[in-house]
């Protein structure tokens, strides 16, 4: 039990933390959310783009805009921050409940580096319901296999069958039954109902239901009766499957994971296996953590198999786990929520001496108290360079910038980048449209191919499509590191036409020369830029807005940005590259 709390603490430890989601997609879903509840129709068209506003999109998780809308405008996003929290901790604990009691021995280290990759996915996102899904329906499926009444009723009349199968069985089924548990079976197709429309993610629910669906079969196959009692996990399978179709868009909705990288013409992070990144040299220090799980995970199974006490669908989960985490980086927490039990489970068969045993859980323990401290505390993100910091709250980092643009009324149409995209949505929307926001999906995968991207690679292509468009404002997330972003950022801060009206430490607003006059705006001069003008209250703000300067040519403006850095934290990791 100690060993589970511990693990808790530490989850929330780096749970409770400032939130970022509005940088990615959260503005977005509030406000389809909004339209959805007003119109009583869920949008089948990329309606926020000037660019496309007639391109087909499907929409899975128009739920979760419903809710994220729901709390914004009545007991307030803090408390979906709070939820987000408990639904993190509720899925883990669920999890640590599948694992045996007599088998959670290694529990404390073997989990302790397994839940680091949480670490990955800790915003406010439509996820937050998978990996709660995921949870309960493992749980569940376990109960059902070890309450069902088929095994209690083979042991009880000796039927030998049973002992044949039960070398194949978890050690939770040859557990007695425990009262109805078991009739939670029932809530499975429910849960995919409310799955398939909050997130993608649904169909880990239906392999779940398949495995587990094998696993009984395989266990039962030799008794008549037994045959007879377990159909009722068939039937909520075929349940699940068709009620999986309940969604608007129907088959297509229910098919879309397998079609929705079809159309992507923009690559994002998360999308990407940490292998390629790592061959870009993208850092992540939960690529680490990712890799020492996979090999745990390998270790586990060849131990069952040595040991001749596998568990087939203990050992298809923790496969399903690892392979997803290997397929991309938005999947590594469903290394904790499929392989770990499993992983914990092999690991318990090995014979570990107790002084041996003992010395692990003190130095894991240690090493976890430590660490969850450097996370309540902050240090662990000023160490790192990361603009976190402790404490439960909504950052809107793009709130400034908006505010500005608002106003002073700038005009359409506006030019703005992929990352900023969602939360323009979410403050302009309807006056302003966007040229493009954070969905690959939603847009043709030509525009990204022949517009987006060239016209940041090659300014003149900028300057064609400006001239076609009448571009009046530009507003630009400056810390895009895509190339092309650097690219085009260094072109147009030159570009005697357009004039700097507006600069933070995460974007960048410019206006046309006749704006500039028409508004009576002051431009701004990078050159000229002191970190005097601006008052943050962490070294990443100034560090960002340093390097932002000296990519741009503004070397001397650029490292007074980086000394007033080193003022506020003289141990800055970033600012020994410079």
């Amino acid at each position: 039990m100690w060993a589970k709390a511990l693990l808790i603490l530490f989850v929330f430890s780096f749970l409770f933390r400032t939130d970022t989601s509005f940088d990615q997609d959260l503005g977005r879903h509030i406000k389809l959310g909004e339209i959805i509840w007003q119109s009583k129709s869920i949008p089948k068209t990329n309606l926020f783009s000037y660019t496309n506003p007639e391109f087909p999109f499907i929409n899975i998780h128009w739920l979760f805009g419903i809710i994220s809308y729901f709390f914004n405008q009545t007991v307030g996003l803090q408390s979906f921050l709070i939820l987000k929290v408990i639904i993190f901790l509720t899925s883990v604990w669920l999890i640590f409940k599948t694992i045996p009691k007599e088998k959670q021995v290694l529990l404390l280290p073997i989990g302790f580096i397994f839940l680091h990759v949480l670490r990955e996915r800790l915003e406010l996102r439509p996820e937050i319901f998978s990996f709660l899904f995921t949870a309960i329906t493992y749980f569940i499926l376990e109960g059902f296999i070890k309450n069902h009444p088929v095994t209690s009723s083979r042991a009880k009349r000796g039927d030998p069958s049973f002992e044949i199968a039960s070398s194949l069985e978890s050690p939770l089924d040859s557990l007695p039954p425990r009262n109805d548990g078991w009739r939670l079976i029932y809530l499975l197709p429910f849960i995919q109902l409310v799955w398939i429309n909050t997130h993608i993610y649904f169909f880990i629910g239906l392999i779940l239901q398949a495995i587990f669906l094998s696993h009984l079969w395989l266990n039962h196959l030799r008794s008549q009766s037994s045959i007879g009692k377990a159909r009722t996990l068939p039937i909520i399978f075929i349940l699940s499957i068709l009620i999986s179709l309940i969604n608007p868009n129907g088959l297509a909705g229910f098919l879309y994971p397998l079609n929705v990288t079809k159309n992507y013409g923009y690559s994002i992070v998360e999308n990407q296996t940490m292998f390629l990144l790592e061959s870009i040299n993208f850092k992540n220090p939960n690529f680490l953590f990712v890799k020492l799980s996979l090999g745990l995970i390998a270790l586990s199974i060849l131990m069952a198999f040595i040991k001749r006490q596998f568990i087939l669908k203990n050992i298809l989960i923790s496969i399903l786990g690892a392979a997803l985490a290997l397929l991309n980086v938005r999947s590594f927490p469903y290394l904790v929520f499929l392989s770990l039990p499993a992983t914990v489970i092999s690991f318990s068969l090995l014979k570990v001496p107790k002084i041996v045993a003992n010395l692990m859980l003190t130095i894991f323990t240690a090493m976890l108290l430590l660490q969850s401290f450097s996370y309540l505390n902050g240090e662990y993100y000023k160490s790192h360079d990361s603009d976190f910091s402790a404490g439960l709250s909504l950052v809107e980092k793009g709130k400034e910038a908006l505010d500005f643009l608002i106003k002073n009324d700038l005009p359409n149409p506006i030019f703005n980048n992929f990352d900023i995209g969602s939360y323009i949505i979410y403050r302009g929307y309807p006056k302003y449209q966007v040229f493009v926001d954070g969905r690959p999906e939603a847009f043709p995968k030509e525009f990204f191919a022949s517009t987006y991207i060239p016209m940041q690679s090659d300014y003149s292509k900028f300057q064609t499509e400006e001239q076609k468009i009448g571009f009046k404002t530009v507003i630009f997330s400056h810390t895009d590191q895509t190339p092309w972003a650097r690219n085009f950022l260094q072109s147009i801060v030159k570009d005697e036409f357009w004039k700097i009206v507006y600069l933070d430490d995460f974007i960048i607003i410019l206006v046309k020369n006749d704006v500039l006059t028409e508004k009576k705006l002051i431009p701004i001069s990078l050159s000229s830029l002191s970190p005097n003008m601006y008052n943050y209250n962490n070294h990443v703000s100034y560090l960002r807005i340093g390097y932002f300067l000296l990519t741009t040519q503004n070397i001397i403006s650029g490292k007074s940005f980086l000394e007033k850095t080193a003022q506020i934290y003289p141990n800055s990791p970033t600012l020994k590259v410079f």
